[in-house]
């Protein structure tokens, strides 16, 4: 029996690979790997440790943090297995080693079941944070009997809380998706199989073989391909792209009718917008990281099933490999993301709107100093022209265009007179005369004089330049429709003018008369153009 038994043994069967792939799998599979099993293992420590501090004695975020809970156990078993699987082998390189070849079989169910509970933790806290951006207070509600329940004890050690039989229910969705991720791996314990063999140095070990369940073709098809794909590719990575779309557009919802609700200061907007934006970066990140590091996983599955890879074995398993390390490099930074990623976007949105804010202020202190500046040249100019600074503008203005001594003085028409032009000095001086005895001379000088100090207090209150733009369109259009229109030499004749009345202001050094210059500039610049596009728009208009 013993002989018959030994003839029945066959050889084992040794992989040999290239002295590159064996740097490149020691490297990949055995030290990064192994990183990030221990940094993952540690994130997932303190991240356990944190929810229970913040969230369980505080309760505050139970439900997630029961679901971060388990994503944190699954996420620790994956790696762990993943190390035993071909990352303790690689890293030694003891490939044939009798042990590792014993345990893989096993490491191999185990590590699916994780897998498979891991992406469908991450699905449910993509849901609870799409239930909590759409409706905030459900959670509240919910808990009341907990929270009378702690007020009257507070003395209880938390540990002995989660226990409690309010919070064991929150723990129901993460024994469900458990019990049903192992479930549903039961078939992978026995798609490996280990078997007695003989090696080449005649003693006997153990070797790997794939099971005749793997081969069958209808097991490739229905399980591989459709059933599995669809569990733990498909449908987790719809739902996790669509509800991070949806929370995102509900977050920016939300925020934008709670401005318009309850008009709030800008520091409060500020802090509103900031929260929204750390939100949508945490959702984007997770669903990048999500879909970046499970695709090739994926890809590679399909690639397997459907054209196979015996052309090109030596590619397969790099990719394989890589695709591997992509997904412990997930489970190890998972955690990381939901619980210090607030923490650090949080510290880099408060830096931003710290500079935001300094320069803000910084600007407002220089505007609200050249506003200064200008009324101080304004006051002085009226004093300076004894307060006929827009009798000297209209003056210029008609100087340059006589045709608009009509519509100022409308009932001074004579129409015996000769025609006006720029040549005719004697009716210019004439009408001039006229003039000085027109009350609506004065009136027209008046408004002047009061439109651009009202302008001026605008900006000394603050307001915003659409608010001055709308002002100034509303005297354009009041102008246009009585009919009153000037051309682009009266309104160059305008500005000149009112620079050379600012410009003869003392100023007390020339640092000041510069800015003042240039603002006034700016601002008559900015009237002109206004009026002339309400004239362009009534023109089209017609």
């Amino acid at each position: 029996m013993g002989d018959a038994s030994d003839e029945n043994i066959t050889n084992c069967y040794e992989v040999s690979h290239t002295y590159y792939y064996l740097i490149f799998s020691q490297l990949v599979n055995g030290v990064l790997t192994t990183a990030c099993v221990l940094i993952g293992t540690v994130g997932n420590l303190h991240s356990i440790k944190s929810i229970h501090m913040t969230n369980f004695d505080k309760n505050r975020g139970v439900v997630l943090a029961v679901s971060i809970l388990a994503l944190a156990f699954w996420d620790t078993i994956l790696l762990w297995c993943a190390f035993f699987y071909y990352g303790m082998s690689a890293l030694m390189r003891a490939h044939n080693s009798d042990t590792t070849k014993l345990l893989i079989p096993w490491f191999h169910g185990f590590s699916q079941i994780a897998n498979t509970a891991s992406i469908w933790c991450v699905v449910a806290i993509t849901v609870q944070r799409f239930m909590a951006s759409r409706d905030p207070f459900r959670c509240s509600r919910n808990n009341r009997t907990l929270l009378s329940s702690l007020r009257t004890d507070r003395r209880n050690s938390s540990l002995s809380v989660i226990y409690c039989s309010t919070y064991r229910r929150h723990f129901r969705m993460p024994i469900l998706l458990s019990l049903a991720a192992i479930l549903l791996n039961i078939p992978a314990f026995f798609e490996i199989e280990s078997h007695v063999c003989r090696r080449k140095e005649g003693r006997y070990g153990y070797g790997l073989h794939i099971s005749k369940l793997r081969l069958n073709p209808y097991y490739q098809i229905w399980y591989k391909v459709v059933f599995r794909m669809i569990v733990t590719s498909c449908i987790p990575n719809i739902f996790v792209l669509l509800l991070t779309s949806l929370t995102v557009y509900v977050l920016k919802g939300t925020n934008r009718s709670r401005r318009q609700l309850f008009h709030m200061s800008e520091s409060l907007s500020d802090r509103y917008s900031s929260k929204e934006a750390m939100q949508t970066m945490i959702s984007l990140m997770l669903v990048i990281k999500y879909l970046l590091f499970r695709s090739p996983s994926f890809f590679l599955d399909v690639i397997e099933v459907t054209i196979g890879y015996r052309g090109w074995v030596q590619i397969f398993i790099y990719g394989a490999d890589l695709s591997n390390f992509l997904v412990i490099l997930n489970s190890a930074t998972n955690c990381l993301i939901f619980l210090k990623g607030p923490t650090w976007l949080q510290r880099k949105f408060t830096h931003r709107n710290t500079v935001k804010k300094r320069t803000y202020l910084f600007n407002s202190l220089q505007r609200s100093r050249r506003v200064a500046l200008l009324q101080s040249s304004w006051t002085t100019a009226q004093t300076m022209t004894s307060r006929q600074f827009g009798l000297r503008i209209v003056y210029a203005m008609l100087r340059k265009d006589p045709s608009l001594f009509d519509s100022i003085a409308p009932s001074q028409r004579n129409s015996e007179e000769e025609p006006l032009s720029n040549s005719t000095r004697g009716t210019i001086e004439r009408r001039s005369f006229d003039l000085l005895t027109c009350p609506q001379y004065y009136e027209v000088g008046e408004r002047i004089e009061n439109f651009i100090g009202e302008l001026i207090r605008m900006m000394q209150e603050g307001q915003s330049e659409q608010a001055i733009i709308e002002r100034i369109r509303m005297v354009g259009a009041v102008h246009y429709e009585h009919k009153v229109l000037f051309s682009s030499s009266v309104w160059r004749e305008f500005k000149a003018s009112t620079l050379a009345i600012i410009a003869e202001c003392p100023f007390e050094s020339e640092t000041e008369s510069v800015p003042e210059l240039w603002k006034l500039n700016r601002s008559s610049s900015l009237a002109i153009a206004e009026k002339q596009r309400i004239r362009r728009i009534r023109i089209k208009s017609r």
